[in-house]
């Protein structure tokens, strides 16, 4: 049976083929078509995408929202020039609707802020008697530190995409579908070899590279709660400002590979490098970082 009614049913069918055929699952997009498609049957049951239908969708599902998140937006917008591209008729919703996110204030850790953290981590993990505990969580942070990889993608890692005999990882699914392939140090190696040799006792059979507490998937609650207490067990400054994440790891390897770089005049050749190893979609989302650090950059 066809979930969706509407007279938009076939457009919404292809513009959902055309996103699974770019390697796109587009499964909570889904959802929000699925709304649009209900609105439309129950209104006027259009088979073209006209402004007043849309707009109308979209203040009726804002009203619905008790935060300030507006990412449900973005899937009814594509639709809209998705049809466009293909020769139809269809309204795009404009900047009044533009999405909203939440940006939480980025910290740029101090290489000694560094060292103290991980010095407490590796004591911390032992404090509580957990299966896979004292190897994973240092490990993980470690490869957040040394990669610049999204929280994300670390605890989504599988044990197929890693190649350490090699010295890489294959970063796949990604945000912006931008699948990547990292290299690691040769200290980072070392030290990811004897974790995995550790941690397969534990978990002889695992999934998951850097697996939680179960043999699964590592929570994202896991690694940010977790981050925060290892930060302030280890005296680092935590207040109203200061609100640092495991996040800001990736953060702070932007930031000291551009400034080292820059130091040694080499930048101008390497400009690409942190945008390819951190999966941005255009070199612009990499001198995002040149702002966080304008002492560097007057």
């Amino acid at each position: 049976m066809n979930e969706y009614i509407s007279k938009l049913a076939p457009h919404i069918i292809e513009f959902i083929e055309f996103k699974n055929a770019l390697g796109i699952e587009y499964k909570t997009s889904r959802y929000y078509l699925k709304q649009l498609d209900i609105f439309n049957y129950n209104h006027k049951n259009l088979s073209n995408l006209d402004r007043e239908t849309v707009e109308e969708w979209a203040l009726l599902h804002a009203e619905k929202s008790i935060s300030g998140d507006r990412s449900w937006i973005s899937p009814i917008r594509e639709f809209g020039r998705y049809l466009l591209s293909v020769g139809y008729e269809a309204y795009v919703l404009d900047n009044r609707f533009t999405i909203q996110r939440y940006r939480p204030e980025v910290y740029l850790m101090t290489e000694s802020e560094i060292q103290s953290f991980f010095m407490e981590c590796d004591h911390f993990v032992l404090r509580h008697k957990a299966l896979g505990r004292p190897y994973v969580l240092p490990a993980l942070y470690r490869f957040l530190y040394c990669c610049g990889a999204r929280c994300g993608e670390a605890r989504k890692l599988k044990c197929e995409d890693v190649y350490l005999k090699e010295g890489y990882v294959d970063i796949l699914q990604t945000k912006a579908h931008r699948d990547r392939r990292l290299y690691l140090s040769d200290e980072l190696k070392k030290y990811l070899v004897k974790y995995d040799a550790a941690i397969n006792k534990c978990f002889p059979e695992r999934e998951y590279f850097f697996p939680g507490g179960h043999g699964g998937i590592c929570s994202s609650t896991a690694v940010s709660a977790n981050f925060r207490k290892i930060w302030i067990a280890a005296g680092l400054k935590r207040d109203g400002k200061v609100k640092s994440r495991a996040y800001d790891f990736r953060h702070h390897f932007a930031c000291s590979n551009i400034m080292r770089w820059s130091a040694e005049g080499k930048y101008t050749c390497n400009a690409t490098i942190p945008n390819e190893n951190m999966g941005h979609t255009g070199i612009e989302s990499t001198y995002y970082y040149i702002h966080l650090i304008p002492d560097f950059f007057p």
